[in-house]
């Protein structure tokens, strides 16, 4: 896994939620400090925060590879991919491209003309035209595949991001794609984790305006402010949910309920 953290902003809380994944999943971390370039940036507090995360890099005496880079200068990109091969080798991480293939999702949004899209990064396995895959809680049968040129690609082998078209609906970023036999094992597996998933309870609709929201606000009444976020992308989520979460005072605190791609529908505020 890299972990990519500005060197001007420091750890956020969506790294800490990124540093947890990766614990979870017991891979390596490689931490990529980016935005080097810029006049505040401050690797060194970037680093101290790591530690104090649980990541201590290797010139601290730790075990993980931190590199500096600039996305935007281009600057260290090589050195961080020199690393992550490293890594990669004295991990001795392989995939076989010969079993089904494996992936985790990396963006993810509605198209208006094209329906529900995903990019997926492939871990393991060979991914194919006309696959029949499970993600979360959606699947699909891959339509159309395009690479990171746009260019239409019939199969995409580990390592390998990609584009994909067929899914019923829009996916998380961080899902995991599992390809499987056909039809009946996807409803089968989709059914298998909605069981396991705890339905939230039913809240009764009620009608407030704009005007009254603040006056039970300025009076007090309104302690906490829900809201139901939908974007355009996935990837725009949690940039946006924690400028609005930081919008939260002494006196009301802002809560996102709900966040995914599209556009607000019944459902979501029912």
């Amino acid at each position: 896994t890299i972990l990519v953290v500005a060197a001007d902003d420091g750890v956020m809380p969506q790294t800490l939620e990124a540093i947890d994944h990766a614990r979870a999943a017991s891979v390596p971390v490689v931490v990529a400090i980016n935005k080097i370039d810029k006049a505040n940036a401050n690797p060194d507090l970037v680093k101290q925060q790591l530690s104090e995360a649980g990541l201590l890099i290797e010139e601290w005496g730790g075990d993980v590879v931190c590199v500096p880079i600039s996305a935007k200068e281009k600057t260290g990109i090589s050195d961080l991919l020199e690393n992550v091969l490293l890594v990669a080798e004295m991990e001795d991480l392989r995939a076989n491209p010969s079993q089904l293939a494996t992936g985790v999702v990396i963006e993810a949004g509605m198209d208006k003309t094209k329906g529900p899209l995903a990019t997926v990064l492939v871990q393991t396995g060979t991914l194919r035209l006309g696959d029949t895959i499970v993600i979360g809680t959606t699947w699909g049968r891959i339509k159309a595949m395009f690479n990171d040129a746009g260019k239409r690609v019939r199969k995409a082998e580990p390592s390998a991001p990609v584009q994909i078209l067929g899914l019923d609906s829009v996916p998380q970023v961080g899902d995991m794609l599992t390809a499987v036999a056909g039809e009946h094992q996807a409803r089968g597996l989709i059914q298998k984790r909605q069981s396991e998933m705890q339905p939230e309870p039913s809240k009764a609709a009620k009608s407030v305006t704009l005007t009254n929201l603040f006056d039970q606000i300025s009076t007090g009444r309104v302690k906490e402010l829900n809201v139901i976020l939908k974007v355009d992308v996935q990837g725009s989520t949690e940039p946006i949910r924690t400028s609005l979460e930081q919008l939260g005072t002494e006196e009301i605190q802002v809560r996102v309920i709900h966040s995914g791609t599209g556009n607000i529908t019944e459902s979501d505020v029912m």
